[in-house]
């Protein structure tokens, strides 16, 4: 185990050297793909488009020694679907609209804006160029070409393609099987009549969202009280269920805090602790062949750790790169001094105003216990550990919780 809190990049560093055991494939309906991680390559055995096909609605033409003063025949008309072989005579044209397949021996679509149209015959405002409109077989995709790679995610944006092609099944990972516990005497289940030092359980809720991810299967476990006994009963209990148990709390210091000792004697630990605010107290361990994810109580070290750690850990897990979450640059309204021993994130608000930079506002409230932060904040900005004064104008990478929370 570490003997000093771990930079950023030494806790994800180690993360990529801790594996479990092979997780399964299956095949499913594309239908009931989006989220899951594929188990294999996925290689085009089509052409994309399969044929040649008009990009707009036209006339089809074998574009050879044409001049604007031209009148050409319109003989025949063909619409998307049509399976009609066509062969042009010359100085003829062919109606034609979008998608569909071209003529034997067309070449160029002229768009019908450009066609002056008289009865049966039409002419050129303008004359196109060779192949002008016209997409051709396997421009977008050929036969054999890998277009997507084991480990990458199923989602909106190349779902479309991968049915292009034709797949309505997909070779997927089988879902990661987590469990999680939240920690502490003090928790009870939401209500506005809270009574002694009693606090509503809003962890559960946050990983549970949090958690809602296609490629995983989840269910709350209960509270873990602060109880060395209790939390070795309830480990036990479920440890050989999940590829994965994430707790919140009782991983700190105290004296009620139990939960680091209980993995060292039945497991092992990887790591415990961060050079991280907020998120400082942070351990990963494995009892078994289970990975134990100890996040801090706070409910804001929860969320940031979740998704700029953990999300990409777990998709790690099931068969994925570890992926850095994506951000960009963003200038900051405010001077700050921090530590230089540590990387921190300040919660940000979007500044509304006029200029065209990407720039942010400190939002008022940074502590990490500090719940309305998340709701009402846009992102965070990440100061690296060897930074210890923040100038209006400075810039940082910017981490929209729109794009790491969902």
């Amino acid at each position: 185990m570490n003997k000093h809190p771990l930079t950023k990049n030494e806790v994800n560093n180690l993360l990529k050297k801790i594996s479990i055991e092979n997780i399964e494939s299956e095949k499913i309906e594309l239908l009931l793909a989006e989220g899951r991680i594929i188990s294999s390559d996925i290689i085009s055995s089509i052409d994309l488009p399969p044929f040649n096909n008009s990009a707009v609605d036209g006339y089809a033409i074998h574009n050879d020694n044409l001049n604007d003063s031209m009148k050409l025949k319109c003989t025949q008309r063909v619409a998307a679907g049509d399976q009609a072989e066509i062969i042009l005579k010359a100085n003829e044209v062919v109606r034609i609209f979008t998608g569909a397949r071209m003529p034997n021996n067309c070449n160029t679509v002229i768009m019908q804006e450009n066609a002056i149209v008289d009865g049966d015959y039409i002419s050129m405002r303008k004359i196109p160029h060779l192949g002008e409109n016209c997409r051709l077989k396997g421009e977008d995709v050929s036969k054999g070409d890998k277009i997507l790679q084991c480990g990458e995610k199923i989602n909106s944006t190349n779902i479309n393609l991968i049915a292009a092609v034709g797949k309505k099944y997909v070779e997927v990972k089988k879902k990661l099987k987590v469990g999680y516990f939240t920690s502490g005497n003090e928790l009870i289940e939401p209500s506005e009549r809270l009574e002694g030092s009693k606090i509503n359980n809003s962890n559960r809720y946050s990983l549970q969202s949090l958690l809602n991810d296609n490629y995983i299967v989840s269910h709350y476990l209960g509270i873990l009280r602060d109880s060395k006994d209790k939390i070795i009963e309830s480990l036990t209990e479920n440890i050989n269920d999940y590829n994965v148990i994430i707790t919140t709390g009782g991983a700190s210091v105290g004296e009620e805090d139990h939960l680091i000792d209980v993995i060292k004697e039945k497991g092992r630990i990887f790591f415990w602790k961060t050079a991280i605010k907020p998120g400082r107290p942070l351990a990963i361990g494995q009892i078994n062949k289970t990975i134990i994810i100890c996040l801090p109580g706070n409910p804001v070290s929860v969320h940031l750790l979740y998704g700029l750690i953990i999300k990409p850990f777990l998709e790690f897990l099931c068969g994925s790169k570890m992926k850095k979450p994506k951000s960009f640059k963003a200038f900051v309204n405010f001077s700050m001094k921090k530590k230089t021993n540590r990387l921190e994130w300040i919660r940000v608000t979007l500044d509304q105003g006029n200029s065209d930079n990407v720039c942010v506002n400190k939002y008022q409230k940074q502590g990490s216990g500090m719940i309305s932060s998340i709701a009402f904040s846009d992102g965070i900005i990440e100061i690296p550990e060897n930074v210890s004064k923040i100038n209006k104008g400075d810039k940082f990478d910017f981490y929209l919780f729109d794009e790491l929370f969902n």
